[in-house]
């Protein structure tokens, strides 16, 4: 299909006017199979920082091989590590003969930096006026300049193997950046937007490095190296959720912003795990529509630790970044599980594409009408599941609320499929219209303005 708008998903109220007997429900991603585990001598317990992005037609998983702890003694090394797939799904560790590990260069290691390699993510440059050269750029570092000062290094590739530092000097150094920075170019302010680390410590007397609430800031910038100030995320709930890593992204094909934060949580710890390093984590669903202010419509946690009991240790759970394309019907996502023990690793996620939320009917009839928006062109395809018994009902309205145009009842289970409507919708483009939406035992995700290719 060739989308003449962006995918509006209903992941929050933004579109919504009124609605009765429907509510936005937010549907968990399916855990699937684990995709590999951190078995090398030179990964470990503590390997973790997951990045999984599409580039030359191949799946690029980027992760950190580190261990803190040895049977024998206390260590810290840092790698950055690859594992490569045809498909998203069956990933394998290729032998690079890059750097040299316990004496070989027979792994999967392609950058040796401690600095660096403790939160090493890249990203596909997608601005169009990028070096063809650059076309992977990345970020790392993390070393303490003082209380939420830190030193945040750039990085670019052409092939996503070969990392070259962009210059001597950080990009960025306001931040703690202790955990996984995420930067992506942003075609719609047409700038790159980097979401990091800081400590929220505004409440303490003398605050110190790494005191304080982990919290998470943005800040954009246009050449990649000049950045502007910090803006720290906005939420229009007030929770004191400490928030470890924030795995942001802009979903492909919408104006929404997605981030995936890591909830840990210090002060509890499952009995059948000892460590002077308490806590317990889960991963977090938050919204936005311009990158700052955040809607946290759902309360819930989107992904719980679960039935493994090695899931129950701090800092498990975490999502990693990135959202990929495994099948017509299908997105994944990939967490790390089992931190700090012998069969840690990496799951992939499956999510229904575009459905990470819906608006949702029982079996009680339900509607919804939107706000008033500008009809440009194109079909209606909407993203929808319905029981036997269930459908959806689309009217076009007018701004004063007179029908337009009426689809019949629509069931099935489809990600796009097209509406047909009881008279021609596109009479009235460049007019704005609104949607009245009627439901019953059903579940509408997304919905779209576009043609069939």
């Amino acid at each position: 299909m060739y989308f003449k708008s962006n995918i509006e998903m209903f992941i929050d109220d933004a579109l919504i006017d009124t609605k009765k007997n429907v509510s936005l429900k937010l549907h968990s991603p399916v855990k699937k199979e684990k995709v590999i585990t951190f078995d090398k001598a030179y990964e470990g317990i503590t390997s973790c920082y997951i990045t999984v992005l599409k580039f030359n037609g191949k799946y690029f998983m980027y992760y950190r091989g580190h261990t803190r702890y040895t049977k024998e003694k206390k260590v810290d090394y840092a790698y950055t590590c690859i594992a490569l797939s045809e498909d998203g799904i069956t990933f394998y560790k290729p032998n690079l003969n890059i750097i040299e590990s316990n004496g070989n260069t027979n792994n999967n290691i392609i950058l040796k930096d401690k600095e660096v390699c403790h939160n090493f993510t890249p990203f596909v440059d997608s601005n169009p006026n990028c070096n063809e050269n650059a076309k992977i750029k990345a970020v790392g570092g993390h070393k303490k300049l003082g209380v939420n000062k830190a030193l945040l290094y750039g990085l670019y590739s052409n092939d996503g193997i070969h990392f070259t530092k962009i210059q001597e000097q950080p990009i960025l150094t306001e931040g703690m950046f202790d955990s996984q920075n995420v930067v992506f170019f942003d075609n719609i302010i047409n700038k790159y937007r980097c979401y990091s680390r800081y400590f929220e410590n505004g409440h303490l007397k003398n605050p110190e490095a790494y005191h304080g609430i982990r919290a998470i800031q943005s800040c954009t910038s246009y050449d990649f190296f000049k950045w502007d100030k910090n803006i720290k995320n906005k939420y229009n709930i007030t929770i004191n959720d400490e928030f470890y890593t924030n795995a942001t992204v802009l979903v492909p094909n919408t104006n929404i912003y997605l981030s995936f934060p890591n909830r840990y949580v210090s002060d509890r710890n499952r009995d059948f795990y000892n460590s002077a390093d308490h806590g317990v984590s889960d991963c977090m669903f938050i919204s936005s529509r311009d990158g700052i202010n955040w809607n946290r419509s759902f309360l819930q946690t989107y992904v719980r630790p679960g039935l493994d009991r090695k899931n129950w240790i701090n800092r498990n759970n975490m999502m990693g970044l990135g959202i990929v394309e495994t099948s017509e019907h299908e997105f994944s996502m990939y967490m790390s599980e089992n931190y700090r023990t012998d069969t840690s690793g990496v799951r992939r996620l499956s999510i229904r594409k575009y459905g990470f939320a819906s608006l949702h009917a029982n079996f009680n009839k339900g509607s919804v009408l939107t706000k008033p928006f500008k009809y440009e062109e194109g079909e209606l395809y909407i993203n929808y599941s319905t029981s036997a018994v269930g459908y959806v009902i689309i009217h076009v309205l007018d701004t004063n609320k007179n029908i337009l145009a009426s689809s019949k009842e629509i069931y099935g289970d489809e990600i796009f499929e097209k509406v047909v409507f009881n008279n021609d919708i596109k009479k009235y483009k460049d007019s704005h219209i609104r949607l009245l939406i009627e439901l019953k035992d059903s579940d509408l995700y997304a919905f779209v303005f576009g043609k069939d290719e």
